[in-house]
């Protein structure tokens, strides 16, 4: 009798620790920022406070700088690469394994490989103040650097495309196996998975990407190092309500992430253009 009722609270205990692994109640790993309360984005510190070219940004429209540019080359994007999908307690993030992945073309030299893909929901930049559901990062380094930390520490090294996703009645499916796989990971910081099949790449950019917003900002999480160049493409996917849903039921260090965007910011003394290929070579 007596080793039954140990059994029973050895199990009680049990529930309860994963119930607090899981909702994300463990003091001791609380994080050192997030996106509300004391931690919030009004708390991040040093340059993302006292920064000038921050981001992300609300692109107004009617003030863009249109220019004839020359389109992005995304080399290597049409290709099967098996991934990883990790939960780092403020998104999830992909990687890609196999050969590497590079970024050509307007304003990027050659040099610059894929490093990761990420989501934000809801979006992080905003077109004429509207906030889309979801938003992708896809960020690229200067290979002449050792990794993208290092590369962070420099100008010029980083550029991201964005890519902003509207609501749609249907299932993205070329988001399904990613959706799966977040749902693996969704209430486990630092846990990872193999994402079913192999993603190609080019799945995730719009057809038509030779219309884009350019212009110079920062990461969008801390340290938010600045000089770092942003590609938001004009034409957006697809997502349904019920795979954002997916996304808002990750859990991070404090709790479900409901959502995960930084508040725009000042635009400052800084140019935004929007880069259209019309089929003639820029000058």
């Amino acid at each position: 009798m007596m080793s039954i009722l140990l059994m029973k609270m050895d199990l009680g205990h049990l529930l309860v620790i994963l119930t607090l692994l899981c909702t994300g109640l463990q003091g001791a790993a609380a994080s050192e920022w997030g996106y509300w309360g004391k931690n919030g984005p009004e708390s991040w510190p040093g340059i993302c406070t006292t920064g000038k070219k921050q981001s992300p940004i609300d692109i107004v429209t009617k003030d863009a700088i249109e220019l004839n540019s020359i389109p992005l080359n995304f080399s290597q994007y049409n290709l099967a690469f098996p991934a990883t999908l990790d939960n780092n307690g403020h998104s999830v993030g992909i990687k890609l394994h196999g050969a590497p992945i590079h970024l050509r073309g307007a304003y990027v030299p050659s040099g610059f490989v894929l490093e990761q893909m990420h989501f934000h929901w809801g979006a992080e930049h905003t077109v004429d103040g509207l906030r889309d559901p979801l938003e992708l990062h896809l960020v690229h380094y200067n290979t002449q650097y050792a990794n993208l930390s290092e590369a962070a520490q420099h100008g010029d090294a980083i550029f991201v495309i964005s890519v902003l996703f509207k609501l749609s009645r249907y299932d993205n499916p070329h988001l399904k196996p990613i959706v799966e796989a977040t749902k693996k990971v969704s209430c486990k910081v630092g846990r990872s998975t193999a994402i079913k099949g192999e993603l190609i790449p080019s799945l995730f950019l719009p057809k038509n990407y030779k219309s884009h917003y350019y212009y110079i900002g920062s990461l969008t999480t801390p340290g938010c190092q600045e000089n770092v160049g942003w590609f938001v493409l004009t034409e957006k996917l697809t997502v349904s309500q019920s795979q954002v849903n997916v996304f808002k039921r990750v859990r991070g260090d404090n709790g479900r992430l409901l959502y995960n965007y930084r508040p725009t910011q000042k635009l400052n003394d800084r140019e935004v253009y929007k880069m259209t290929w019309h089929g003639l070579r820029a000058d």
